[in-house]
């Protein structure tokens, strides 16, 4: 009885979802000037890897604690 609405709306919601993940033209970046302000060093990886592994181990850390109870 409703069918010819349905498939209607299924198509509607069906073809605004696939806008998102429609394929679209690739823009090059301009490449970066060298010595531009505000740029610096490349910075110490270090710390970054050290700060995940410490954020890492609380997260299982706090995982384990709760899976105890």
């Amino acid at each position: 009885m409703f069918r010819l609405p349905r498939i209607a709306s299924v198509l509607v919601l069906a073809g605004f979802l696939s806008l998102g993940t429609a394929p679209r033209p690739a823009v090059a970046q301009e490449p970066a000037a060298e010595g531009a302000e505000g740029e610096g060093s490349p910075g110490r990886p270090l710390d970054g890897y050290f700060g995940t592994a410490i954020m890492a181990f609380i997260a299982l850390f706090v995982v384990a604690k709760s899976a105890r109870r």
